[in-house]
């Protein structure tokens, strides 16, 4: 259950959609506890269930047989008790819901810190987390005390339930063993068959709490379900109206996005943008209106214009994430992703620091070095790559093969690079003291594993980076301010091994330093008259020699 979750929240990039749009809260404590928490409670009922119809099945005719009134008598009991039962624990459901959604904030709160410690640090604003965490601690015992009494009232109600029980068959029978009717020890029997066969009939009354965090439990994961479904549904919805001409006014614009082979020929466009508009994803705002330009093979672009104008925003609707707008986007190869080689590489600002070796950061995504033992699809791929590693000094494997024929975009996998190429790439983009150290601290070399994203500057992690498209080799690459932490000295030798590679790139940037590593030039620039709808002008041409120069 939880392999498909995982497998649904990483489907056509709804987790970016959920986080992106705030769809659901705390996904990650709904696809941990909330399945555990159901399965768990499933078991447990469905054994409660199978045991209580046997029960009910055994006694329901030896208590008939007694005396029949009394079994009508129990029917009346366990109906109005489950009744009153419903009636009192009614808020259990949502109270639970709250409070699971609750606590899940808190411990966001705390993960949140121990993530951003140096930055809380450095601000002195450990008064203030400690603030935030107690209003959140705060809605946490607000709620539980809410919990604690409706389930006050509910356990007041099962306990007189469960006294009268003990009467109840006693009384109803007496009359007829005074009147010499039946014996003493039918008495005792008819009281144990009405207690094993009112237990049986009354799970609700006894199990009504653990019936309603059950139900809240349920709601959530069925909520969470629904947005998966439905960000599944739309990303769906968006492709089949972006590859098709709206009929209607009323139909939703939507940018185009094409995905073709890679050119053959020297100088081949990579990246083509024609008369793209651009809003934010609700389409309450227009970022660039009919933005065309094109990316050839070697002639790299530069994006540059102030903060806010919607820099980073392009490069998101190149990547697909946002499509609202019009236009279309032409991107000539296929998209590097976990498992596969390709001709087009994104990188953000922020690079992505895996769970995982130090090889595995450099190999990340191509090469996925940890199959899900749970699909036999990955199983598959990774007895192909352990096929590949045999076969890597004396040719390509059948599946090397067959894969590069499954389509004419498709690039044929490499495989896994060598410990000796990986350090060769390290060194080049200036990490060797970083491997030096974790080979002389761990002594694992490349299979030391650590929190990279604490361990690792924001500079060093822009440089693994680079490490990781050096490594990959794709036709074009683009970076969202990928040296923005890095000295000068650093961003010219990276972007020149990028140049001596023969890779491509469309950088986003604010230094005129960058302005040496580029062939053109796309700038963004507020404009303060009625003249442009997105209050954004746009410009692209060639990088002089000139301006290079003044640098």
């Amino acid at each position: 259950m939880t392999n498909e979750f995982t497998t649904d929240y990483f489907k056509d990039r709804s987790f970016y959609q959920v986080q992106a749009g705030n769809l659901v809260d705390n996904p990650d404590q709904r696809i941990t506890n909330d399945v555990r928490n159901f399965t768990d409670t499933a078991l447990s009922f469905s054994m409660t269930i199978l045991n209580a119809v046997i029960d009910l099945v055994s006694f329901s005719e030896i208590l008939y047989t007694i005396y029949p009134p009394l079994f009508v008598v129990l029917v009346v009991y366990s109906v109005g008790g489950t009744g009153i039962s419903i009636k009192l624990g009614q808020k259990l459901v949502g109270l639970n819901f709250q409070q699971e959604a609750q606590e899940a904030n808190f411990r966001y709160g705390l993960v949140r810190v121990r993530e951003n410690a140096e930055s809380i640090a450095f601000y002195g604003g450990e008064a203030s987390e400690q603030r935030l965490l107690w209003q959140r601690l705060s809605a946490v015992i607000k709620n539980y005390a809410q919990l604690l009494s409706t389930s006050r009232n509910l356990e007041f109600f099962t306990s007189s339930y469960r006294f009268l029980i003990q009467i109840l068959p006693a009384a109803v029978v007496a009359p007829l063993y005074f009147q010499g009717k039946i014996g003493f020890g039918v008495i005792n029997q008819s009281s144990s068959a009405f207690n094993h066969i009112l237990s049986d009939v009354s799970l609700v009354v006894y199990q009504f709490e653990s019936i309603a965090n059950f139900g809240a439990v349920i709601d959530r994961l069925g909520e969470f379900q629904e947005v998966l479904e439905s960000s599944a549904t739309s990303r769906s919805i968006t492709t089949d109206l972006a590859d098709s001409q709206p009929s209607s006014s009323q139909a939703p614009s939507l940018i185009h996005l094409v995905d073709q082979p890679g050119p053959s020929e020297q100088g081949g466009v990579l990246l083509d943008l024609d008369g793209v508009t651009l809003q934010t994803p609700d389409g309450a705002s227009t970022l660039v209106q009919n933005l065309s330009v094109k990316v050839k093979d070697g002639e790299s672009l530069l994006v540059m214009g102030p903060s806010g104008v919607g820099k980073t925003s392009v490069l998101r609707a190149i990547a697909g994430l946002w499509s609202t707008g019009s236009g279309t986007i032409t991107r000539c190869g296929q998209t590097v992703a976990a498992g596969q080689e390709g001709d087009i590489m994104f990188v953000p600002q922020r690079p992505y620091m895996v769970l995982g070796s130090l090889r595995e950061q450099v190999l990340y995504p191509t090469w996925a070095t940890s199959p899900n033992p749970f699909s036999a699809e990955d199983g598959a791929h990774a007895q192909s790559s352990t096929d590949r590693d045999a076969t890597s000094s004396g040719g390509a494997s059948a599946d090397d093969t067959n894969g590069s024929a499954a389509s004419p975009s498709s690039r044929s996998m490499r495989a896994v690079p060598s410990d000796q190429e990986i350090c060769q790439v390290l060194r080049q983009v200036q990490l060797g003291p970083l491997l030096d150290r974790v080979s002389s601290d761990a002594g694992a070399g490349l299979d030391t594993s650590a929190d990279w994203a604490s361990m690792l500057s924001l500079g060093e992690q822009q440089r693994l980076a680079f490490a990781r498209i050096i490594i990959s080799k794709p036709k074009l690459v683009i970076m969202d301010e990928a040296t923005s932490a890095l000295d000068t000295e650093n961003e010219e030798l990276l972007y020149k091994a990028l140049k001596q590679i023969g890779v491509t790139f469309v950088s986003v940037g604010h230094r005129p330093t960058l302005t040496a590593y580029h062939e053109q030039q796309l700038r963004l620039q507020p404009v303060n008259n009625d003249s442009s709808p997105s209050g954004i002008k746009w410009e692209v041409g060639p990088i002089s020699e000139a301006a290079v120069s003044k640098i």
